[in-house]
């Protein structure tokens, strides 16, 4: 027992200090068929700024046999990770650094799709990203060498922002001590400040930053990172074992709807602006949502993963060779993989 507790305990230390950004309304997203017999309820809890894969297929009638119901808001990965993981939700939504700690620690999660990426495939315009490094724009720093005893603020240590910055870093052969990373929000809010030189915010806040003037951007996670699912969409091993099919059916729906969401841009900002209103969000902000960013058909690949595994690898956090991709994901209920 003691055991047990000890490992929850390094779970939940791990998950608060790990991610993904990647975002309290106890309004309710269910599908048509809440009242039928023998039908599978997949519990979640959803940013009101986020829209997820599987709420677009609610929206267009995707699910046959399952329903989804939306328990609230979350502060992101790690709750998420802990609400999944307890079995207090049923599936959840997180940056694959704070799922390969959490798995690593005890967790029994494992990804079955992806919820958002960077894949230019299903991007709107431009090139796509989760986020970008800002700087305002009289700043002199111009490059890596300028950062050198700077102040960047992300959202959390030890999750995305956090690692693609020490990446950045070592490619332009500096380290994470070269630099000052402070856990802040209101990125820009503290970057015009002058509380900070740097800021890594997340998604539709790094276009509003944008549209306001002033800054520049410095990097983007795209340039370190690539076309990557950079988060996955998980659920609980125990979950997944003994719903089988409504996992199968549940994956299925999501994907359609993220390959619905590519092929029709417009509409899909609509439904976006419908999905935040919805959960009590501002649906001005679907204005600036550029797509899921994720492969067709909501794949998963061994490169997703791989990255972040070298990383905690170089950080100490895991031995090298003791994981593998697949270990943290699987294609298995996706009927797409394969074809």
């Amino acid at each position: 027992m003691k055991n047990k507790i000890k490992v929850w305990v390094a779970v939940i230390v791990t998950v608060i200090i790990a991610v993904s950004g990647c975002l309290t309304d106890e309004k309710s997203l269910q599908g048509d068929n809440q009242t039928k017999e023998n039908v599978v309820t997949i519990r979640y809890l959803s940013s009101s700024a986020v829209v997820e894969p599987y709420e677009f297929a609610n929206e267009l009638g995707f699910f046959k046999g399952i329903n989804i119901n939306r328990l609230g808001s979350t502060t992101g990965g790690p709750e998420d990770i802990m609400s999944v993981a307890t079995g207090s939700s049923d599936v959840g939504h997180s940056a694959w650094v704070s799922i390969i700690n959490a798995k690593v620690r005890g967790a029994e999660i494992k990804a079955v799709a992806g919820p958002m990426g960077n894949s230019p495939e299903s991007w709107y315009e431009g090139t796509p990203y989760l986020s970008k490094w800002i700087v305002l724009e009289n700043s002199s720093i111009r490059s890596a060498k300028d950062l050198k005893g700077k102040k960047i603020a992300v959202h959390t240590l030890g999750a995305h922002a956090d690692y693609v910055t020490r990446e950045y870093l070592s490619r332009n052969n500096m380290s994470k001590d070269d630099v000052q990373l402070l856990v802040m929000s209101r990125h820009e809010e503290v970057l015009r400040q002058g509380l900070v030189d740097v800021v890594a915010p997340v998604g539709a806040q790094i276009d509003k930053m944008e549209a306001g003037g002033g800054v520049r951007v410095l990097f983007t996670d795209y340039d370190i990172i690539g076309n990557q699912t950079h988060c996955g969409m998980f659920m609980s091993e125990k979950f997944i074992k003994e719903n089988p099919e409504a996992v199968r059916q549940f994956v299925e729906a999501s994907a359609k709807a993220a390959d619905w969401a590519k092929d029709h841009p417009n509409e899909a900002k609509d439904l976006a602006a419908k999905i935040m209103k919805a959960k009590g969000g501002n649906p001005e902000i679907a204005k600036y949502w550029k797509g899921f960013g994720v492969r067709e058909h909501a794949l998963l690949q061994d490169s997703d993963v791989q990255f972040w595994i070298d990383e905690l690898v170089k950080d100490g956090r895991m031995k090298d060779g003791e994981y593998k991709p697949s270990d943290f994901y699987t294609n298995e209920f996706n009927p797409y993989f394969g074809k």
